[in-house]
């Protein structure tokens, strides 16, 4: 029940239990990584949320973040790509793709700019890979989740799921990571 927060490199031996990659929108998404994190916990208690936020020092999850070099990454990019690649490989990413907040929509920028590519790029290494542990949830409202549903079933050449609440969403994940944990038992 660790969280690790960028740019934090933190040593493999560090990490307790299944490793999740929170993928999917920041600004304008509200915290649904927060949220997200409390359901994981809810159900387990050893795991080490990856979560692409630079809270601030009041926050909640603060209080929980694993200590490590925070200079090791010079930039939050490769730091993403990095954990991104252990979550797939020894836990999950977990993806939730929530409409935009009417509360706290984005300052500036396309929404979810950023989590279009990722999802592009995963979906690209699945179709090598399909052994890579990924699970995407969504809100009917995200913007173009018709497509992304469509070129995830068409490339994968399969039903991809796409979960619509974020508790089936952990749910799934945490099937994931204990199917996976059962086999190399």
């Amino acid at each position: 029940m660790h969280v690790i927060l960028p740019k934090t490199f933190v040593q493999p031996e560090s990490i307790i239990g299944p490793l999740f990659f929170f993928m999917g929108p920041v600004r304008g998404g509200e915290d649904w990584q927060h949220l997200c994190y409390r359901k994981i916990l809810a159900k387990i208690n050893h795991f080490t949320a990856v979560i692409p936020i630079p809270y601030l020092d009041d926050h909640p999850l603060r209080s929980v973040q694993l200590a490590g070099d925070g200079k090791y990454f010079e930039r939050q990019l490769p730091w993403e790509r990095y954990y991104l690649e252990a979550a797939a490989i020894r836990g999950c990413i977990l993806t939730w793709l929530p409409k935009e907040s009417a509360t706290e929509p984005r300052v500036r920028g396309p929404y979810a700019q950023d989590t279009y590519g990722e999802l592009g790029e995963w979906r690209g290494r699945l179709m090598a890979n399909p052994d890579l542990r990924i699970v995407i949830g969504s809100q009917e409202e995200f913007p173009g989740l018709d497509t992304i549903r469509r070129n995830y079933t068409l490339a994968l050449k399969r039903d991809f799921p796409f979960h619509s609440s974020l508790d089936e969403v952990v749910d799934a994940a945490l099937r994931m990571v204990k199917a996976t944990t059962a086999t190399t038992a």
